[in-house]
């Protein structure tokens, strides 16, 4: 990916870009750098490992959600969007993904990833704690 290309935006969390992710869908996704200003080599470094791997997170993730919304809320897993991506400074290999999902639009689901494993999956705020 040709970041110098790439047009960054400060979020409210911390530095932004925007990607498309088309195992996810085609639309923009925000990848926020969690506390800082700056995009430096470990952002461009996790952004290429997550469209690298993109086939593998999604299986993965695809299917923890289903087991999830299927332990906790006896539903079976529809109309899930990828909203965020969360990247941290100071953990590496470690993502968060924020989840809008249908059967809990107020609540969401977070899944965060450590290398290509569900390290921990719940509520929103997993993607991002």
């Amino acid at each position: 990916m040709n970041f110098d290309k790439m047009e960054t935006y400060h979020d409210d969390d911390g530095i932004a870009i925007d990607i498309i992710l088309h195992t996810f869908g085609h639309q923009k996704i925000p990848v926020i750098y969690l506390e800082s200003d700056v995009c430096d080599k470990k952002m461009k470094i996790d952004i290429n490992f997550i469209i690298s791997h993109q086939v593998e997170l999604h299986n993965i993730i695809e299917k923890e959600i289903a087991l999830y919304t299927n332990r906790i809320y006896n539903k079976n897993l529809y109309k899930c969007t990828l909203m965020k991506i969360y990247l941290f400074s100071d953990i590496e290999n470690e993502y968060g993904f924020l989840f809008d999902w249908s059967g809990d639009t107020e609540h969401g689901i977070g899944v965060k990833i450590k290398d290509l494993s569900v390290k921990k999956i719940g509520s929103a705020e997993i993607a991002f704690l």
